[in-house]
């Protein structure tokens, strides 16, 4: 997901008249429609319940460096190194346009509530909650199966790894629904920022003729 403003053609004869105020307004009018541009699109994201995922969008402008140009461009952009950015692109364009994601290894595995987290926030996998809890037990539900973790309630809350020596203190064990595994997951199209971009394909060249105007 990408999209730019820019001012193609030759505006030499137009604008041989023009000091360089021309060329600052002109720049600043280009870097001030990807700016708002990105912050539009980042209020639409939010609004989608999306969090803080527009925070990975990011915009630059030429030429940059509070230097003015007769021929200024812009563009907003997903941030961040490949393959980083391609991740994230490939997440905005998901709920762009929708999408359905299959598993490489045949099953998807999406945490239910009770699946903890780990240091950085995000749900454990299913690998690291064996690891804590055990063994995990699975369970066909239709085309579904239910992944289950053998837990005591712990003495501070939360819940514990059911062993022999917890559960003969009196703390009965229990099956907690940790994942559902499918084989497919359909993502549903909560964006529309083509429109935002529509839109300013629309308001930008007024704002360009009134940059050269000086209004």
């Amino acid at each position: 997901m990408r999209a730019s403003v820019t001012i193609t053609g030759s505006f030499k004869g137009l604008l041989d008249e023009f000091t360089e105020d021309a060329a600052r307004r002109l720049t600043d009018v280009t870097e001030h429609a990807a700016e708002t541009m990105r912050e539009e699109m980042r209020g639409a994201m939010r609004s989608a319940g999306l969090g803080n995922l527009g925070r990975a969008l990011g915009y630059s402008a030429y030429p940059g460096g509070n230097r003015a140009s007769l021929h200024p461009a812009a563009e907003v952009y997903v941030r961040g190194r490949a393959p980083s950015a391609a991740k994230w692109e490939g997440i905005i364009d998901a709920f762009n346009e929708g999408a359905t994601i299959r598993s490489k290894r045949g099953w998807l595995a999406i945490p239910t509530k009770n699946c903890p987290k780990g240091s950085r926030g995000r749900f454990l996998t299913p690998d690291e909650v064996a690891e804590r809890f055990g063994p995990l037990r699975s369970i066909a539900a239709g085309k579904s199966v239910l992944l289950f973790a053998d837990v005591v309630s712990g003495k501070s809350g939360g819940v514990r790894r059911a062993t022999s020596g917890r559960t003969s203190q009196g703390r009965e064990a229990k099956l907690v629904l940790m994942f559902v595994l499918v084989r497919e997951a359909t993502i549903r199209k909560r964006l529309d920022l083509d429109a935002v971009v529509r839109e300013w394909q629309a308001r930008f060249p007024a704002m360009i003729a009134d940059a050269v105007k000086g209004d």
